[in-house]
């Protein structure tokens, strides 16, 4: 009886996130950790963190089906950001290196095989891919590890202005996203993340981006949400207090 309500409970979610405007998730839609009915808001000390949006890893993703629908709702909900009142702190994450030989990691050094491709701040592959907006007072953090804090300021910062609550975006889903929510959680912040927002690398692999959102996150617990969600809290929280 326990086993068909939870069923029961799982689909109905799963369909009103699926009729959700504007949630276009793929190939399945990940349910709302958080009902469609209840009115959420992020508060007055959030922080939005775009994480890993540059060249050398949007490009795996680019001129794809999932990859063109995940560039148009994380450019959106950057664009809305930006264009509220009193905008949040927002941070964007690079991942570069100080000089050309990379002494932020050793050649044996598991991260090595997934960011070694990179190079310093004045390579293209590092820097921010043209769709994603980044205003002057956005901060923009290098880092070099899959932790969205790794080898920078983001504690700190996020510590000093007395953010409570984050909200993630990025790529790659089993990379920087579930890597920072751990990490934040941890720290006692609230954190969500923002399902249309996040995807794999290369994009073929949705079991993967599923598991995590809909299995692994909701475990910590950390809450996954849709799009319109996120832009409905936007318009119900602040103004941001820095």
């Amino acid at each position: 009886m326990h086993i068909s309500s939870f069923f029961s409970g799982s689909l109905l979610a799963a369909v009103a996130a699926a009729q959700a405007p504007g949630y276009n998730g793929f190939p399945t839609f990940i349910p709302s950790t958080v009902p469609s009915n209840e009115t959420l808001s992020f508060g007055k000390k959030y922080a939005v963190l775009n994480l890993d949006l540059i060249n050398g890893i949007v490009g795996s993703v680019v001129n794809t089906t999932q990859g063109d629908a995940w560039i148009r709702n994380t450019a959106r909900w950057i664009d809305a950001v930006h264009a509220t009142s009193s905008p949040p702190l927002t941070i964007f994450t690079r991942i570069f290196f100080s000089t050309p030989q990379k002494p932020e990691i050793g050649p044996n050094a598991p991260f090595a095989q997934v960011g070694g491709a990179l190079g310093t701040s004045d390579d293209p592959l590092t820097e921010i891919f043209p769709a994603f907006t980044v205003e002057e007072n956005d901060a923009v953090l290098t880092k070099i590890r899959y932790y969205a804090g790794a080898g920078n300021a983001l504690e700190e910062i996020l510590s000093s202005q007395g953010i409570d609550t984050v909200v993630l975006s990025g790529i790659r889903t089993s990379g920087v996203i579930i890597s920072t929510a751990y990490r934040l959680f941890d720290l006692d912040y609230k954190v969500y993340v923002i399902a249309n927002n996040t995807i794999e690398s290369p994009p073929d692999t949705p079991d993967i981006n599923n598991n995590i959102l809909s299995g692994i996150l909701p475990k910590l617990p950390v809450d996954v949400i849709t799009l319109e969600q996120a832009l409905g809290a936007l318009n119900r929280s602040g103004p941001a207090l820095m």
